[in-house]
């Protein structure tokens, strides 16, 4: 028994088995203590695609080597498994050595002593269960690594690849769920705090769909030219227009309909107030949108449904670059 203990104190390894959800997929975390963003990546990619050396967060892109990446569920489980796996030998050490007490003991014996063990509840020992399957998933249009998470996600874990197509296509989803809270809110925080915040989601949803189009057309226009595009040129209708015009032969009027890019502008511009005015109406906004609704200095109301259609229209005309430039 002695030699067993000797042994086990000594023991550097235990092999911790892992299982994978239902779909095929392993709980990863970010090790980064500002993040611990959680997601999965397929088990056959993990050990197929994902590179030893560096893995990248999906939400951060903190990279560091695959050996990181446990959750804290994870290595909270393993240390409990590696306990049990102890706890398990010294029990059965300590069998073994009251049953070799036992037959040391010669039968013609005056004095018989023996050791009994008692006790000593083994551990059962069960593999790490992953977490529910998440409920969103992409594959790298680089790498083709598969993974999955919940919320928002911006690189590939395998290759670190920021996708402004999946990007793009996520931003305008969560603009949609955000502008969809107010019945949600106002059972939470109440009637008044509900408007405001529904407000600002709207508001912030004008932004957020003008620079996710943005980011799709610099990473298309790279993609087609192999040279960037000057600073904030998709920002502009109009620049950004002439910009395609001279790359693929069209302009965005022959990618969506004159009424959606009448509209459309409209939106441009009540996005410009938005970011640098608070939403106050100037002669600009005015001679630019032709949007006769408003005179100067009021202030632009934007409502759910004109996000909506904003999104709408934003990823017909995303939609259409990317038929024309691929990605």
């Amino acid at each position: 028994m002695k030699k067993e203990l000797e042994r086990l104190a000594q023991l550097q390894q235990v092999s911790v088995p892992l299982e994978s959800d239902a779909e095929g997929y392993w709980d990863k975390e970010c090790p980064s203590p500002g993040c611990l963003f959680q997601f999965k990546v397929h088990n056959e990619d993990w050990k197929n695609i994902v590179r030893d050396e560096e893995v990248f967060c999906p939400a951060c892109r903190h990279a560091a080597p695959a050996k990181s990446w446990f959750t804290t569920a994870q290595v909270e489980a393993a240390r409990e498994f590696a306990r049990g796996t102890v706890v398990n030998r010294l029990n059965r050490a300590i069998r073994e050595d009251a049953s070799e007490s036992k037959r040391r003991q010669s039968p013609n014996s005056f004095l018989r002593i023996t050791l009994e063990a008692r006790g000593g509840r083994d551990a059962v020992l069960l593999p790490i269960a992953s977490a529910e399957p998440m409920r969103l998933r992409a594959v790298c249009e680089g790498c083709e690594c598969r993974y999955s998470y919940i919320g928002a996600a911006y690189f590939c874990p395998s290759c670190g690849r920021n996708s402004a197509k999946h990007t793009f296509f996520q931003t305008l989803g969560s603009i949609r769920s955000a502008v969809g809270l107010r019945g949600t809110l106002v059972g939470s925080i109440g009637i008044d705090e509900a408007e405001v915040v529904t407000q600002s989601l709207i508001e912030k949803g004008m932004l957020d769909a003008v620079t996710s189009f943005q980011r799709l057309s610099e990473q298309l226009y790279l993609l087609r030219t192999g040279k960037q595009a000057k600073r904030n040129s998709f920002q502009n209708l109009d620049v950004g227009s002439e910009l395609w015009k001279s790359e693929i032969g069209q302009s965005y009027n022959q990618l969506t309909d004159e009424m959606s890019l009448a509209k459309l502008r409209i939106f441009y511009q009540q996005r410009h107030l938005l970011a640098h005015q608070q939403g106050i109406v100037d002669a600009e906004y005015i001679e630019r949108s032709q949007d006769h609704r408003y005179v100067v200095g009021q202030k632009i109301l934007v409502r759910e449904g004109d996000v909506l259609e904003f999104v709408r229209l934003i990823e017909i005309l995303g939609n259409g670059l990317m038929e024309r430039v691929g990605d």
